[in-house]
């Protein structure tokens, strides 16, 4: 009886030797699934276009912050006086990083300043004369119009809120959470290109932030001024002129300050060398990728065999 159990136990085993047997016999189809698939890899790396990455260091202005923390100090008095003033929880370096990331900074502030086709229609950049290649399929170089074709609720010229998508895929960015140090990086086909935004996106960043609180700034002191001249209790108008103090020392730097949220600390300049792809890594991948594939489809043809024996 324990003969037959070990019999059993040992049919049930993966035998190493039959394995490389079955493999060996099927030698010609892994090699040529695994070659194969290695070509289109080899192909399809061959046909993408090189992407270059411009970055920057930023660094949040430390008058901005401490102005912050300043207001939020006077939160309380504002309440008396129907002000309402940030806590100073949140860092304008904070809201500017996610001001960035929105479709509202896209559509305002970046897309005016940049030409669309650049952004969507790009097939390739030529580093000889500086040239970029577009996709006819897309865009009409010669007659300067969009030629795509489309569904609904996609449109021929590519609507913001999809030209939005493309710009998150190129846009990178990071936040030291001690520091406040933010990594801000932009690709794209063109290495002139990816730097021309970066600083787009810097130089406006920190003015759409200058505007926002100038304009804030100078609601409230309206608003403080006619409070003041209503109000007769010394106690309240005495919380007014504090409020207002603020409120000018706030419009006084937003509008001296040339880096108003951020200052760089490292320039955004045009890269020599390619970010992306990496073509090594695609054909390796692509190799073993059909490399695993051919095994999996021998080892299967050969269990469907042996079952219908």
């Amino acid at each position: 009886m324990n003969q037959n159990n070990n019999t059993d136990t040992y049919d049930g085993e993966i035998d190493l030797r039959d394995l490389f047997r079955i493999i060996w016999s099927k030698k010609v189809l892994i090699g040529s699934i695994t070659s194969i698939a290695a070509i289109f890899s080899v192909l399809y790396a061959l046909n993408l276009p090189n992407m270059y990455s411009s970055s920057s260091l930023l660094a949040p202005t430390s008058q901005n912050d401490s102005m912050s923390s300043k207001l939020g100090g006077l939160s309380g008095l504002a309440g008396l006086a129907g002000v309402s003033l940030p806590s100073g929880n949140i860092s304008n370096s904070q809201i500017a990083v996610k001001r960035i990331e929105s479709f509202e900074f896209f559509s305002t502030y970046f897309l005016p300043n940049i030409e669309l086709k650049n952004l969507i229609a790009v097939k390739s950049w030529s580093a000889k004369d500086n040239a970029l290649t577009y996709d006819k399929s897309l865009y009409d170089v010669s007659n300067d119009e969009w030629v795509r074709k489309v569904s609904y609720p996609k449109k021929v010229i590519p609507s913001d809120q999809e030209a939005f998508k493309d710009y998150k895929k190129l846009l990178s960015m990071t936040q030291d959470e001690l520091t406040g140090l933010v990594y801000i990086s932009i690709e794209h086909q063109s290495p002139v290109i990816a730097k021309k935004w970066l600083d787009i996106i810097i130089y406006n960043i920190n003015e759409s932030m200058r505007e926002l609180d100038k304009k804030d700034a100078r609601n409230s002191i309206n608003f403080l001024n006619e409070t003041s001249s209503t109000v007769k209790v010394q106690s309240i108008k005495d919380v007014v002129s504090k409020l207002l103090e603020a409120q000018m020392q706030t419009l006084m730097l937003a509008s001296s300050n040339e880096s108003y949220v951020f200052k760089t600390i490292n320039a955004p300049i045009i890269p020599e060398d390619k970010s992306s792809p990496n073509r090594a890594i695609i054909c390796i991948l692509g190799s073993v990728l059909g490399l695993i594939l051919s095994l999996l489809l021998v080892l299967i043809q050969h269990h469907r065999r042996d079952s219908k024996i």
